[in-house]
């Protein structure tokens, strides 16, 4: 009897991922897998329900389906997160944001700056066979500006928790008590803490032990590392002990810096879908700025903010060292900046910490997917298909980031055809 089931069951299996059965099949293949810092080369991969569940030597393969698509000895990696976005003010503009981000293989946001409409926008745009990116939403954050009860506390991280935000964003505290509050209410109703390392009003430091034993889940920007000699090495030591995660944003700090002339920021990623009109009124307010504070203090300025990148890039390397897990994102949240075009120059800045390519892109992949307790960041069998095309090996080339040639994302195969429309009508809509 046993054997009959057995028999019945090996039948069914093979009927029901028979040679026909496959949605849509890759084939001729190379992965990067992001399981380790190997290729898979020469591959096909069938996909079936958003999933992809053979992978096998394309000259040994079988495979048929009714859509076959030859990628030619093209690569696939999984597909990229930003781990710090601010979302914008209206749906139009966030309808642009998402296209950028899809053009550059990105299909997953984390918002850093929460406001209560964005989960409407997520309900809306984060649906079954969805295009858009996924959305990670914040709550609105908390700044020391807050002045709250217990009772208010307790029914801002209810809402949070009902309302399924996935953790409360701090820019900063008023004091101790409230954020003992806060993490108390945090850790009764199961909701996470992340943002800037926490500093009380007047510039005063948060308890260690307090802060290092909160929901605290992310740190942004490298804060409490950085100029902080006395207090690195316990820090470094805390952060490993509990597991927190680390999101440097060096770019913000780079084009920040002042180190660019006003013809190179002109030129910089992403600007080449920025108006006229908007680039020319960013142009003017550097210029008044940099008038404003002299030529030597410009100087002395942009010198120190890349002491100040040095330093960062030290930390970085001291944090994969580690192994403490860090997450990527250039915060595209000032001028100057692109949200999706500018994720492989955060890349490029974290060489300067002799990170490889392999753990840079885990810091955009397997990292995302980990500190979000999911299950995609690679590409393997029985997972979701969503992952981008491009031309050469990452691992070997960053630089083939820059043109991505197909983006599977929800049940949705954007090839390069369609992703040059969207650039167009990106650029078009720029220049009018």
């Amino acid at each position: 009897m046993q054997k009959i089931i057995l028999f019945f069951v090996l039948t069914l299996s093979q009927f029901v991922f028979s040679q026909d059965s496959y949605d849509i099949i890759f084939k001729n293949v190379n992965i990067v897998s992001m399981e380790n810092d190997k290729v898979l080369e020469n591959q096909n991969i069938a996909i079936l329900n958003g999933k992809i569940v053979v992978i096998e030597n394309a000259k040994k393969s079988k495979l048929k389906a009714e859509k076959i698509i030859d990628l030619k000895g093209k690569y696939i990696m999984p597909s990229l997160a930003d781990a710090h976005v601010h979302l914008p003010e209206t749906e139009e503009e966030l309808q642009r944001m998402f296209d950028l981000n899809l053009i550059n293989g990105v299909t997953k946001l984390r918002s850093m700056r929460g406001d209560w409409k964005h989960k409407e926008w997520q309900n809306k745009y984060n649906v079954i066979n969805s295009i858009y990116p996924k959305l990670y939403l914040s709550a609105p954050p908390i700044s020391r500006n807050l002045e709250a009860s217990t009772a208010q506390l307790e029914e801002f991280v209810k809402a949070v928790k009902e309302n399924n935000y996935g953790f409360i964003k701090i820019l900063s505290i008023k004091n101790q008590e409230i954020f003992t509050q806060l993490d108390s209410l945090c850790k009764k109703y199961e909701v996470s803490l992340g943002g800037h390392f926490p500093r009380l009003a007047m510039g005063n430091a948060l308890n260690e032990d307090v802060f290092f034993n909160s929901n605290y889940k992310s740190i942004e920007h490298l804060g409490g590392l950085v100029g902080e000699p006395n207090l690195f090495e316990s820090r470094i030591q805390a952060i490993k002990k509990n597991d927190i995660y680390i999101c440097p944003t060096l770019l913000w700090y780079s084009i920040g810096s002042g180190q660019y002339s006003y013809e190179q920021l002109e030129k910089l990623p992403g600007m080449e879908y920025v108006s006229k009109e908007t680039m020319q009124e960013w142009i003017e307010k550097t210029k008044i700025y940099r008038e404003k504070i002299g030529e030597q203090a410009y100087k002395d300025e942009v010198a120190k903010e890349l002491k100040d990148l040095q330093e960062k890039y030290q930390v970085i390397a001291r944090l994969q060292k580690e192994g403490i897990k860090m997450l990527l994102s250039p915060d595209a949240s000032s001028k100057y900046m692109m949200t999706g075009c500018n994720m492989i120059d955060e890349m490029e800045l974290l060489k300067n910490a002799n990170l490889s390519n392999f753990e840079i892109l885990q810091m955009a992949t397997v990292n995302f997917a980990e500190f979000h307790k999911e299950y995609n960041g690679k590409i393997k069998t029985n997972k979701p298909a969503d992952f981008i095309i491009l031309e050469k090996n990452p691992l070997e080339d960053l630089q083939t980031l820059k043109n991505v040639k197909g983006v599977f994302h929800n049940y949705n195969y954007l090839d390069n055809k369609t992703l040059e429309d969207m650039k167009k009508k990106l650029l078009d809509a720029s220049s009018k």
